[in-house]
């Protein structure tokens, strides 16, 4: 459970420190984690079935982390990552992409 809750910290923080800009959006954090999960899932062409049987959760677990419900525990985000073969690095990507996209649909 320790390595669960290392992988969130770490992914925070490594935006804290590489992207300071993107302070204020590290807020809600399911929010984004959803977004991920869910374009992940699509890109690797699983049901929502599959990614539970995968991550070994229930499939209202994976419907509740696609919904960007903030009541999730890390351990059960590191679980659907690991499922979806997803690193620190990988993650924090998604976000910082995301970001940038946020940013340029605001801007048109």
């Amino acid at each position: 459970m320790k390595k669960a809750k290392y992988l969130l910290n770490m992914t925070t923080s490594l935006l804290h420190e590489g992207h300071p800009d993107l302070e204020g959006s590290l807020e809600g954090l399911s929010r984004v984690f959803a977004k991920i999960i869910f374009a992940r899932r699509l890109q690797c062409g699983y049901s929502q079935q599959e990614l539970a049987d995968k991550a070994d959760v229930g499939l209202q677990i994976i419907s509740r982390s696609e919904g960007g419900f903030d009541n999730l525990s890390i351990e059960i985000y590191d679980k659907i990552f690991r499922a979806l073969d997803l690193g620190i690095r990988d993650v924090a990507e998604a976000m910082i992409q995301l970001k940038a996209s946020d940013e340029g649909l605001a801007s048109t």
